[in-house]
Protein backbone atom coordinates (compact mmCIF):
# COMPACT_ATOMS: atom_id res chain seq x y z
CA UNK A 1 0.00 0.00 0.00
CA UNK A 2 1.29 3.56 -1.07
CA UNK A 3 1.09 5.97 1.81
CA UNK A 4 0.00 9.25 0.55
CA UNK A 5 2.07 12.30 1.02
CA UNK A 6 0.94 15.98 0.91
CA UNK A 7 3.73 18.18 -0.69
CA UNK A 8 1.67 21.53 -1.23
CA UNK A 9 2.01 22.77 1.91
CA UNK A 10 5.78 22.13 1.89
CA UNK A 11 5.90 23.61 -1.56
CA UNK A 12 4.40 26.65 -0.48
CA UNK A 13 6.25 27.48 2.02
CA UNK A 14 9.65 27.29 0.64
CA UNK A 15 7.57 29.79 -2.12
CA UNK A 16 7.02 31.64 0.64
CA UNK A 17 10.34 31.64 1.51
CA UNK A 18 12.77 31.64 -1.42
CA UNK A 19 11.02 34.36 -3.34
CA UNK A 20 11.40 36.65 -1.19
CA UNK A 21 15.03 36.32 -0.34
CA UNK A 22 15.90 35.78 -3.69
CA UNK A 23 14.51 39.47 -4.08
CA UNK A 24 16.57 40.30 -1.30
CA UNK A 25 19.60 38.99 -2.66
CA UNK A 26 19.10 40.70 -6.09
CA UNK A 27 18.72 44.22 -4.16
CA UNK A 28 22.28 43.17 -1.94
CA UNK A 29 24.15 42.84 -5.16
CA UNK A 30 22.65 45.81 -6.76
CA UNK A 31 23.83 47.84 -4.02
CA UNK A 32 27.30 46.31 -3.56
CA UNK A 33 26.82 43.47 -1.11
CA UNK A 34 26.35 39.97 -1.59
CA UNK A 35 23.54 38.14 -2.40
CA UNK A 36 24.58 35.46 -0.16
CA UNK A 37 23.56 37.49 2.69
CA UNK A 38 20.57 38.92 1.46
CA UNK A 39 19.31 35.16 0.87
CA UNK A 40 20.32 34.31 4.51
CA UNK A 41 18.67 37.36 6.06
CA UNK A 42 15.20 36.44 3.98
CA UNK A 43 15.64 33.40 5.49
CA UNK A 44 16.00 34.21 8.57
CA UNK A 45 13.05 36.64 8.58
CA UNK A 46 10.68 34.42 6.94
CA UNK A 47 11.71 31.06 8.36
CA UNK A 48 9.91 28.68 10.93
CA UNK A 49 11.48 30.85 14.14
CA UNK A 50 9.55 33.80 12.58
CA UNK A 51 7.00 35.33 10.16
CA UNK A 52 6.75 31.59 8.53
CA UNK A 53 5.80 30.25 11.95
CA UNK A 54 3.14 32.59 12.67
CA UNK A 55 1.63 32.30 9.23
CA UNK A 56 -0.60 29.46 9.40
CA UNK A 57 -1.67 27.34 5.86
CA UNK A 58 -3.26 23.81 6.11
CA UNK A 59 -3.55 24.31 10.05
CA UNK A 60 -0.01 24.38 10.65
CA UNK A 61 2.65 26.99 9.88
CA UNK A 62 3.11 27.92 6.39
CA UNK A 63 7.29 27.30 6.72
CA UNK A 64 8.81 24.29 8.18
CA UNK A 65 11.82 22.49 8.16
CA UNK A 66 10.71 19.01 7.45
CA UNK A 67 12.02 16.10 5.65
CA UNK A 68 11.30 17.60 2.25
CA UNK A 69 13.08 20.95 2.79
CA UNK A 70 15.81 19.62 4.28
CA UNK A 71 15.58 17.41 1.36
CA UNK A 72 15.71 20.04 -1.56
CA UNK A 73 18.61 22.01 0.84
CA UNK A 74 21.02 18.77 0.55
CA UNK A 75 19.99 18.13 -2.98
CA UNK A 76 20.59 22.21 -3.73
CA UNK A 77 24.03 22.07 -2.12
CA UNK A 78 24.84 18.93 -4.58
CA UNK A 79 24.30 21.02 -7.35
CA UNK A 80 26.27 24.18 -5.87
CA UNK A 81 29.27 21.70 -5.13
CA UNK A 82 29.02 20.16 -8.75
CA UNK A 83 28.57 23.70 -10.77
CA UNK A 84 31.86 24.83 -8.71
CA UNK A 85 33.61 21.36 -9.04
CA UNK A 86 33.59 22.67 -13.14
CA UNK A 87 35.56 25.14 -13.27
CA UNK A 88 38.33 23.46 -11.36
CA UNK A 89 39.99 20.71 -13.52
CA UNK A 90 42.60 17.87 -12.00
CA UNK A 91 45.26 19.83 -12.34
CA UNK A 92 43.94 22.90 -10.65
CA UNK A 93 43.91 20.32 -8.00
CA UNK A 94 47.62 19.04 -8.09
CA UNK A 95 48.98 23.05 -8.64
CA UNK A 96 47.30 23.64 -5.33
CA UNK A 97 48.92 20.55 -4.06
CA UNK A 98 50.49 20.65 -0.98
CA UNK A 99 49.42 24.05 0.16
CA UNK A 100 45.89 23.65 0.11
CA UNK A 101 46.44 20.61 2.60
CA UNK A 102 48.45 22.90 4.72
CA UNK A 103 46.25 25.28 5.09
CA UNK A 104 43.19 22.98 5.16
CA UNK A 105 44.87 21.10 8.07
CA UNK A 106 45.45 24.15 9.57
CA UNK A 107 42.71 25.83 9.63
CA UNK A 108 40.84 23.27 11.18
CA UNK A 109 42.69 22.07 14.04
CA UNK A 110 43.32 26.10 14.84
CA UNK A 111 39.08 26.83 15.60
CA UNK A 112 38.41 23.13 16.83
CA UNK A 113 41.90 24.52 19.67
CA UNK A 114 40.54 27.76 20.29
CA UNK A 115 37.15 26.73 20.43
CA UNK A 116 37.70 23.82 23.16
CA UNK A 117 39.87 26.31 25.18
CA UNK A 118 37.45 29.33 25.61
CA UNK A 119 34.80 27.23 26.01
CA UNK A 120 36.77 25.65 28.91
CA UNK A 121 37.82 29.45 30.34
CA UNK A 122 33.84 29.98 30.00
CA UNK A 123 33.46 26.73 32.54
CA UNK A 124 31.51 24.57 30.77
CA UNK A 125 33.04 20.60 30.99
CA UNK A 126 35.06 19.24 28.14
CA UNK A 127 32.76 17.32 26.04
CA UNK A 128 30.24 20.55 25.89
CA UNK A 129 33.78 22.54 24.73
CA UNK A 130 34.51 19.66 22.22
CA UNK A 131 31.11 19.96 20.81
CA UNK A 132 31.67 24.07 20.39
CA UNK A 133 35.60 23.42 19.16
CA UNK A 134 33.70 20.77 16.34
CA UNK A 135 31.11 23.20 15.24
CA UNK A 136 33.90 25.44 14.59
CA UNK A 137 36.26 24.01 12.84
CA UNK A 138 34.60 23.11 9.45
CA UNK A 139 34.74 25.71 6.85
CA UNK A 140 31.44 25.76 4.44
CA UNK A 141 32.59 24.57 1.10
CA UNK A 142 29.77 25.70 -0.66
CA UNK A 143 29.93 29.10 0.55
CA UNK A 144 33.45 29.67 -0.34
CA UNK A 145 32.78 28.67 -3.72
CA UNK A 146 29.60 30.84 -4.38
CA UNK A 147 31.21 33.92 -3.21
CA UNK A 148 34.34 33.33 -5.53
CA UNK A 149 32.33 32.70 -8.34
CA UNK A 150 30.12 35.90 -7.24
CA UNK A 151 33.55 37.69 -7.35
CA UNK A 152 34.77 35.74 -10.82
CA UNK A 153 37.83 35.44 -8.84
CA UNK A 154 37.39 31.33 -8.52
CA UNK A 155 40.25 30.51 -11.27
CA UNK A 156 42.91 33.09 -9.24
CA UNK A 157 45.92 30.95 -7.88
CA UNK A 158 44.58 32.07 -4.29
CA UNK A 159 40.86 31.02 -5.35
CA UNK A 160 42.18 27.73 -6.58
CA UNK A 161 44.08 27.03 -2.82
CA UNK A 162 40.70 28.37 -0.97
CA UNK A 163 38.34 26.25 -2.93
CA UNK A 164 40.98 23.48 -2.32
CA UNK A 165 41.77 24.01 1.27
CA UNK A 166 37.96 24.50 1.81
CA UNK A 167 37.47 20.70 0.69
CA UNK A 168 40.34 19.62 2.93
CA UNK A 169 39.12 20.83 5.52
CA UNK A 170 35.60 19.75 4.70
CA UNK A 171 36.95 15.97 4.97
CA UNK A 172 38.71 16.40 7.63
CA UNK A 173 35.90 18.20 9.32
CA UNK A 174 33.90 14.92 9.19
CA UNK A 175 36.33 12.51 10.45
CA UNK A 176 36.35 15.14 13.41
CA UNK A 177 32.43 14.73 13.15
CA UNK A 178 32.56 11.14 13.33
CA UNK A 179 34.85 11.40 16.59
CA UNK A 180 32.34 13.71 18.02
CA UNK A 181 29.80 11.22 17.57
CA UNK A 182 32.36 8.51 19.16
CA UNK A 183 32.69 10.89 22.12
CA UNK A 184 28.69 10.95 22.79
CA UNK A 185 28.56 7.49 22.57
CA UNK A 186 31.39 6.30 24.55
CA UNK A 187 31.77 9.66 27.10
CA UNK A 188 35.55 9.63 26.55
CA UNK A 189 38.24 10.76 24.24
CA UNK A 190 38.95 8.15 20.88
CA UNK A 191 42.66 7.15 20.57
CA UNK A 192 44.71 8.73 18.31
CA UNK A 193 45.39 6.24 16.23
CA UNK A 194 41.38 5.76 15.65
CA UNK A 195 41.08 9.24 14.64
CA UNK A 196 43.75 8.99 12.40
CA UNK A 197 42.44 6.04 10.49
CA UNK A 198 39.20 8.00 10.01
CA UNK A 199 41.09 10.98 8.73
CA UNK A 200 43.50 8.81 6.54
CA UNK A 201 40.19 6.18 4.82
CA UNK A 202 38.05 9.66 4.01
CA UNK A 203 40.71 11.12 2.05
CA UNK A 204 41.54 8.72 0.38
CA UNK A 205 37.87 7.26 -0.19
CA UNK A 206 37.70 11.03 -2.37
CA UNK A 207 40.72 10.39 -4.09
CA UNK A 208 39.65 7.40 -5.74
CA UNK A 209 36.36 9.29 -6.27
CA UNK A 210 37.84 11.99 -7.71
CA UNK A 211 40.09 9.82 -9.73
CA UNK A 212 37.40 7.56 -10.83
CA UNK A 213 35.67 10.58 -12.06
CA UNK A 214 38.18 11.96 -14.11
CA UNK A 215 38.92 9.21 -16.15
CA UNK A 216 35.37 7.52 -16.06
CA UNK A 217 32.52 10.21 -16.34
CA UNK A 218 33.86 12.10 -19.21
CA UNK A 219 34.33 8.87 -21.45
CA UNK A 220 30.33 8.10 -20.59
CA UNK A 221 29.72 11.77 -21.56
CA UNK A 222 31.25 11.99 -24.79
CA UNK A 223 29.85 8.66 -25.65
CA UNK A 224 26.31 9.56 -24.75
CA UNK A 225 27.14 12.77 -27.14
CA UNK A 226 28.25 10.78 -30.11
CA UNK A 227 24.99 8.65 -29.94
CA UNK A 228 23.42 12.21 -31.67
CA UNK A 229 19.85 11.81 -30.16
CA UNK A 230 17.14 13.23 -32.51
CA UNK A 231 14.15 12.68 -30.63
CA UNK A 232 12.54 15.34 -28.59
CA UNK A 233 12.93 13.21 -25.31
CA UNK A 234 16.71 12.96 -26.08
CA UNK A 235 17.87 16.00 -26.60
CA UNK A 236 19.04 17.00 -23.61
CA UNK A 237 20.28 13.50 -22.49
CA UNK A 238 23.97 14.76 -22.06
CA UNK A 239 23.00 17.60 -19.57
CA UNK A 240 20.80 14.61 -17.71
CA UNK A 241 23.67 12.37 -18.03
CA UNK A 242 25.85 15.19 -16.52
CA UNK A 243 23.54 16.10 -13.36
CA UNK A 244 22.85 12.25 -12.72
CA UNK A 245 26.54 11.98 -12.62
CA UNK A 246 26.45 15.12 -9.89
CA UNK A 247 23.37 13.02 -7.69
CA UNK A 248 25.40 9.48 -8.39
CA UNK A 249 29.01 10.69 -6.60
CA UNK A 250 27.05 12.35 -4.15
CA UNK A 251 25.50 8.89 -2.91
CA UNK A 252 28.83 7.10 -3.62
CA UNK A 253 30.25 9.56 -1.58
CA UNK A 254 27.64 9.16 1.05
CA UNK A 255 27.92 5.47 1.11
CA UNK A 256 31.28 5.41 2.36
CA UNK A 257 30.58 8.24 4.45
CA UNK A 258 31.54 11.23 3.09
CA UNK A 259 29.67 14.52 3.19
CA UNK A 260 27.15 14.05 -0.30
CA UNK A 261 28.67 17.38 -1.27
CA UNK A 262 32.35 16.50 -1.76
CA UNK A 263 31.23 13.40 -4.29
CA UNK A 264 29.41 16.25 -6.52
CA UNK A 265 32.48 18.25 -6.57
CA UNK A 266 34.44 15.17 -7.76
CA UNK A 267 32.09 14.76 -10.19
CA UNK A 268 32.19 18.46 -11.43
CA UNK A 269 36.24 18.03 -11.05
CA UNK A 270 35.85 15.04 -13.61
CA UNK A 271 34.11 16.86 -16.48
CA UNK A 272 35.54 20.21 -16.25
CA UNK A 273 38.44 18.94 -18.59
CA UNK A 274 35.89 17.21 -20.95
CA UNK A 275 35.02 18.79 -24.08
CA UNK A 276 31.06 19.22 -22.91
CA UNK A 277 32.03 21.02 -20.24
CA UNK A 278 30.81 24.59 -21.05
CA UNK A 279 27.86 23.00 -22.44
CA UNK A 280 27.25 21.45 -19.10
CA UNK A 281 28.70 24.89 -16.69
CA UNK A 282 25.81 26.80 -18.96
CA UNK A 283 23.21 24.27 -18.09
CA UNK A 284 24.23 23.73 -14.28
CA UNK A 285 24.53 27.57 -13.99
CA UNK A 286 20.67 27.82 -14.82
CA UNK A 287 19.81 26.09 -12.28
CA UNK A 288 21.78 27.57 -9.59
CA UNK A 289 19.23 30.43 -10.18
CA UNK A 290 16.77 28.42 -8.34
CA UNK A 291 19.21 26.37 -5.54
CA UNK A 292 21.59 28.82 -4.48
CA UNK A 293 18.88 31.13 -2.81
CA UNK A 294 16.77 28.00 -1.90
CA UNK A 295 20.60 26.57 -0.14
CA UNK A 296 21.56 29.62 1.57
CA UNK A 297 17.64 30.75 2.73
CA UNK A 298 17.10 27.78 4.65
CA UNK A 299 20.47 28.48 6.42
CA UNK A 300 19.25 31.84 7.37
CA UNK A 301 15.78 29.18 8.36
CA UNK A 302 17.86 27.18 10.87
CA UNK A 303 18.24 30.74 13.14
CA UNK A 304 15.77 30.75 16.15
CA UNK A 305 15.14 34.36 16.93
CA UNK A 306 13.16 33.47 20.19
CA UNK A 307 15.70 32.18 22.07
CA UNK A 308 18.37 35.05 21.54
CA UNK A 309 17.15 36.87 25.19
CA UNK A 310 18.91 33.40 27.30
CA UNK A 311 21.83 33.68 25.06
CA UNK A 312 24.80 34.76 26.81
CA UNK A 313 26.25 38.20 25.21
CA UNK A 314 29.71 37.91 26.18
CA UNK A 315 30.05 34.37 25.73
CA UNK A 316 28.41 35.12 22.08
CA UNK A 317 30.81 37.47 21.30
CA UNK A 318 33.56 35.54 22.54
CA UNK A 319 32.54 32.51 20.31
CA UNK A 320 32.36 34.53 17.38
CA UNK A 321 36.27 36.36 17.52
CA UNK A 322 37.18 32.61 17.92
CA UNK A 323 35.45 31.60 14.72
CA UNK A 324 36.81 34.68 12.83
CA UNK A 325 40.58 34.92 14.18
CA UNK A 326 40.61 31.20 14.03
CA UNK A 327 40.44 31.05 10.69
CA UNK A 328 41.88 34.28 9.67
CA UNK A 329 44.94 33.61 11.54
CA UNK A 330 44.75 29.24 11.04
CA UNK A 331 44.45 29.67 6.90
CA UNK A 332 45.90 33.47 6.57
CA UNK A 333 49.52 32.67 8.39
CA UNK A 334 50.35 29.80 6.64
CA UNK A 335 48.64 30.55 3.03
CA UNK A 336 51.20 33.72 3.38
CA UNK A 337 54.31 31.28 4.23
CA UNK A 338 53.00 29.38 1.80
CA UNK A 339 52.59 32.24 -1.17
CA UNK A 340 55.08 34.62 0.29
CA UNK A 341 51.87 37.41 -0.26
CA UNK A 342 50.45 39.07 2.53
CA UNK A 343 47.52 40.15 0.62
CA UNK A 344 46.98 36.91 -1.00
CA UNK A 345 47.31 34.69 1.85
CA UNK A 346 45.24 36.58 4.20
CA UNK A 347 42.15 36.37 1.07
CA UNK A 348 42.35 32.81 1.19
CA UNK A 349 42.21 33.12 5.68
CA UNK A 350 38.67 35.81 5.25
CA UNK A 351 37.37 33.00 2.37
CA UNK A 352 37.38 30.39 4.77
CA UNK A 353 35.90 32.12 8.25
CA UNK A 354 31.97 31.21 7.00
CA UNK A 355 30.64 27.77 8.70
CA UNK A 356 27.75 26.11 7.26
CA UNK A 357 26.54 22.98 6.52
CA UNK A 358 29.02 20.63 8.59
CA UNK A 359 28.69 23.25 11.56
CA UNK A 360 24.99 22.77 11.79
CA UNK A 361 24.90 19.04 11.69
CA UNK A 362 27.29 18.79 14.49
CA UNK A 363 25.74 21.10 16.91
CA UNK A 364 22.62 19.51 16.08
CA UNK A 365 24.14 15.92 16.67
CA UNK A 366 25.00 17.77 20.13
CA UNK A 367 21.77 19.21 20.94
CA UNK A 368 19.77 16.16 19.79
CA UNK A 369 21.79 13.80 22.09
CA UNK A 370 21.43 16.09 24.95
CA UNK A 371 24.69 17.00 25.27
CA UNK A 372 24.35 20.82 24.03
CA UNK A 373 22.01 23.21 26.45
CA UNK A 374 19.50 24.99 24.20
CA UNK A 375 20.83 28.29 24.42
CA UNK A 376 24.50 27.12 22.95
CA UNK A 377 23.04 25.81 20.63
CA UNK A 378 21.29 28.80 19.90
CA UNK A 379 24.58 30.47 20.26
CA UNK A 380 26.43 28.42 17.75
CA UNK A 381 23.40 28.83 15.16
CA UNK A 382 24.12 32.19 15.82
CA UNK A 383 27.96 32.41 15.27
CA UNK A 384 27.53 30.63 12.00
CA UNK A 385 25.09 32.87 10.74
CA UNK A 386 27.52 35.67 11.29
CA UNK A 387 30.42 34.47 10.15
CA UNK A 388 28.24 33.94 6.64
CA UNK A 389 27.49 37.60 6.80
CA UNK A 390 31.12 38.85 7.74
CA UNK A 391 32.90 36.61 5.44
CA UNK A 392 31.60 38.09 1.84
CA UNK A 393 32.17 41.52 3.66
CA UNK A 394 36.25 40.69 4.29
CA UNK A 395 36.84 39.17 0.83
CA UNK A 396 34.87 41.47 -1.28
CA UNK A 397 37.01 43.96 0.38
CA UNK A 398 40.21 42.08 -0.20
CA UNK A 399 39.49 42.55 -3.80
CA UNK A 400 38.56 46.08 -3.68
CA UNK A 401 41.61 47.46 -5.84
CA UNK A 402 41.30 44.69 -8.15
CA UNK A 403 37.42 44.62 -8.78
CA UNK A 404 38.08 48.63 -8.91
CA UNK A 405 40.23 48.41 -11.74
CA UNK A 406 38.08 46.08 -13.83
CA UNK A 407 35.62 48.30 -13.61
Amino acid sequence: MISEFNVIPSIVGILFMVIPSMLLGRFCARIGISEIIGFVIGGVILGPFALGGIIPFFDKPIVQLDDLTLGLWQMSGIVILFAAGLHFTFKDLRNAGYKAAIIGIFGLITPLVLGYVISLFFGFDWIISVLIGATLSATSIVISVTLLEELGKEKTPEGNILVNAAVMDDLLGLAVLSTVVSIIALNSFPSIGSVLITSGTSLIFWILLLLGSVFILPKIIHGIALAKPTSLELRGIKQSAAIGSAFGFAALASVVGLNPILGAFAAGMGLAGSKLAGQVREFVGELKIIVAPLFFAIIGAHVDLRQISEVDIIFLFAVLAVAILSKVVGCGIPATILLKNNTKGFRIGFGMIARGEVAFITAGIGVVSGVLPDFIYTTLIIVILATIVITPILLKNSFKSELSTIS
